[in-house]
């Protein structure tokens, strides 16, 4: 039973928000690119070519050698967080996605170049943190009886 008082809504963030990349030996910072609202989580895909991340709900591609930003199409998951992780193999990309119908947030999987979305946690509030290593389970935080604790499921 989810105990939460009020679902989240959708909300206006009027903030300057900055892709950047840290030389983490030199300190060294280079912005790739500017944005006029919240950009959030940004994840290096394994080869090293491209950061995700998300802005107004949806995921986005950074190329780094082009600085273009491509939206990653997630189908009817468009309230998404700052909680997503790519797979292991980097195929997939894991998300918590705040649904219309009642605001809550509920764990999803779908393909990294886009496509249709998967529930993979029907109850609510439930919050993506990791992927394990094998490719095989997800973490989460997840509200329940109104305690909140943390889970793994399968994919």
């Amino acid at each position: 039973m989810n105990t939460l008082q009020k679902p989240r809504k959708r909300e206006e963030r009027h903030v300057t928000s900055f892709l950047e990349i840290v030389d983490v030996g030199t300190g060294e910072r280079h912005v790739l690119a500017e944005f006029d609202d919240l950009i959030e989580a940004p994840n290096w895909t394994s080869d090293g070519e491209s950061l995700i991340y998300n802005r107004s709900g949806l995921l986005y591609t950074y190329e780094i050698a082009t600085g273009q930003s491509t939206v990653i199409n997630s189908d009817y998951a468009d309230w998404c967080n700052n909680d997503h992780v790519l797979s292991p193999d980097n195929s997939q990309i894991a998300v918590s996605h705040h649904t219309e119908e009642d605001g809550q947030s509920r764990i999803y999987v779908l393909p990294l170049a886009g496509g249709q979305p998967t529930l993979i946690t029907a109850m609510a509030p439930s919050y993506l943190h990791g992927w394990s290593p094998d490719g095989r389970e997800l973490s989460y935080c997840a509200e329940r009886n109104g305690v909140y604790n943390i889970y793994t499921i399968p994919v």
